[in-house]
C-alpha cells in the first residue's frame, strides 16, 4: 500500500504597505482599494489586484498593462535572459515565494525558465513567423510530484519594455503536511474511466486512454481547510471514424480528473 500526503496550504494576508510598493515597482501611483477578498489599483492603461486569504483565488496576484497588445509587433522584443532576470529579482525583493520548509517530508522544488513565442504574421503580401513575446514560466513539484493549476505557478509576459505587460503569480506563503492518505492505483483509475465512458461504448463510440499522470492541482478555494490534494489526470483520445477520410491522425481527446487518495 502506497501512501501520499495532502497538504494544507496557508496564504499571505498583503497588507497596503505592500500592494502598493509592488504597484510602485510596476509604474502605478494609485490608492489600492480594499474589501475583506482583495485589494486592487488600476489607473487607464494597468490593473493590479491580490486575492486575500479565504477568496475564491486566493494567494493570488494579477497585473495587466493593456498598453501593448499581446500578439501585437514590435520593434526590439526583451530578450529571455533579461526578462528572467527581471522576474527572479521580482519575486525576492516582494518575498513572493513559499517559504523554507523545515519539515523533512515536504520536499518543495521550484524554478522559473523563459522562452520566446512566434505567431504568423502578414505583411500585406507573405506570412511569416515572428518572436511577438517573451515568457516566464515556472515548475513547482512535490515530493517530485508536479504541481499544477491556477493558485501553484508564475506566468509572465513582456513585450518591449522593461517590465511585463502581464504577471500571473498564485502562490502560497506556507505549506504543512495536513494527513497521509492511501495512493489510488494507477489500474484502478483504468476501472474508474472505463466505469464512466461505459455508455459512450454502448453507442459504438470507441476510445483509448492515451495517459495518465499524477499531479498536485492548486485549483480554486471552495471553503474549509486550504487543501492541495493530488489527482490523476486521464487523457482519452474517442475514435473518429471519419477521420481517414480527412486525413486527420488523432480523435478528438478529453481530460478526467480523479481524486488519487482515498
Amino acid at each position: 500500500m502506497t501512501k501520499i500526503f495532502l497538504y494544507r496550504l496557508k496564504h499571505e494576508k498583503m497588507n497596503r504597505e505592500k500592494f502598493t510598493k509592488i504597484a510602485q515597482d510596476l509604474g502605478m501611483e494609485i490608492k489600492p482599494v480594499e474589501t475583506d477578498e482583495a485589494i486592487a489599483a488600476h489607473d487607464s492603461t494597468r490593473a493590479l489586484v491580490y486575492a486575500q486569504p479565504g477568496a475564491k483565488f486566493a494567494g493570488l496576484l494579477f497585473y495587466t498593462d493593456q498598453s501593448k497588445g499581446v500578439a501585437e509587433d514590435v520593434i526590439k522584443l526583451t530578450d529571455e535572459k533579461s526578462a528572467k532576470r527581471w522576474a527572479d529579482s521580482f519575486l525576492e525583493r516582494f518575498d513572493l515565494l513559499p517559504q523554507k520548509i523545515k519539515d523533512e517530508r515536504i520536499k518543495l522544488y521550484f524554478e522559473t525558465s523563459s522562452y520566446q513565442t512566434k505567431a504568423v504574421t502578414f505583411d500585406g503580401k507573405e506570412r511569416s513567423k515572428k518572436k511577438i513575446k517573451t515568457e516566464i514560466s515556472s515548475k513547482t513539484t512535490l515530493n517530485d510530484i508536479l504541481v499544477d493549476g491556477p493558485r501553484s505557478k508564475v506566468r509572465m509576459i513582456f513585450k518591449d519594455q522593461e517590465k511585463p505587460i502581464m504577471i500571473h503569480l498564485g502562490m502560497w506563503e506556507n505549506i504543512e503536511v495536513f494527513e497521509e492518505r492511501e495512493l489510488i492505483r494507477k489500474h484502478d483509475v483504468f476501472t474508474i474511466i472505463k466505469e464512466k465512458l461505459a455508455h459512450r461504448q454502448e453507442s459504438g463510440i470507441n476510445y483509448d486512454i492515451v495517459d495518465i499522470r499524477l499531479a498536485y492541482y492548486a485549483d480554486e478555494f471552495r471553503g474549509g481547510p486550504d487543501l492541495l490534494v493530488p489527482y490523476y489526470f486521464v487523457e482519452v483520445e474517442y475514435e473518429d471514424k471519419k477521420a481517414r477520410e480527412l486525413g486527420i491522425t488523432e480523435g478528438a481527446r478529453q481530460i478526467f480528473p480523479v481524486p488519487a487518495y482515498r
